[in-house]
């Protein structure tokens, strides 16, 4: 999504790429990458997320697929499995690793400390599933900040 601000923008640099793109192929190729770019960098700074650069070639989430056959197919049922599913796993193991190390965190600092990160991860990541389903967790969070 592109802000109203920005469409004044987005449509100059469009009229201008297609414009270059007439130019030959390298040229094409070179407008075409700037468009995209661009286009990218406005809509990832309406979010508050820093522009990271293109990633070419880079495939499609499989629940970014699902979620697209949902809207095409008129049922949520199939992506609501899957999340579900997922979810349910993600939990479930980090519970497992919880209960487990729970119960030997008593014996020696080394034990404690890893029951303290399990439980740490196992309640980071129902809070963050939580908050991301009450709409309180920010859009496009990195990756890197929400893999626990």
């Amino acid at each position: 999504m592109v802000k109203k601000e920005h469409e004044k923008e987005i449509r100059e640099i469009f009229k201008k790429t297609l414009a270059v793109r007439t130019k030959g192929p390298e040229a094409k190729e070179l407008a075409d990458m700037y468009f995209f770019e661009t286009l990218v960098r406005i809509h990832r700074a309406g979010e508050g997320a820093p522009y990271t650069g293109l990633k070419p070639g880079e495939a499609i989430e499989p629940v970014i697929a699902e979620a697209d056959k949902a809207l095409e197919s008129g049922s949520v049922d199939n992506l609501i499995n899957i999340l579900t599913n997922d979810m349910s796993k993600g939990i479930r193991e980090r519970f497992a690793r919880a209960q487990e190390t729970k119960k030997h965190a008593d014996e020696n600092v080394e034990a404690g400390r890893e029951f303290v990160e399990a439980y740490v991860e196992f309640t980071h990541y129902v809070e963050r599933l939580h908050l991301d389903a009450t709409g309180k967790l920010a859009h496009h969070t990195e990756p890197e900040e929400v893999k626990k």
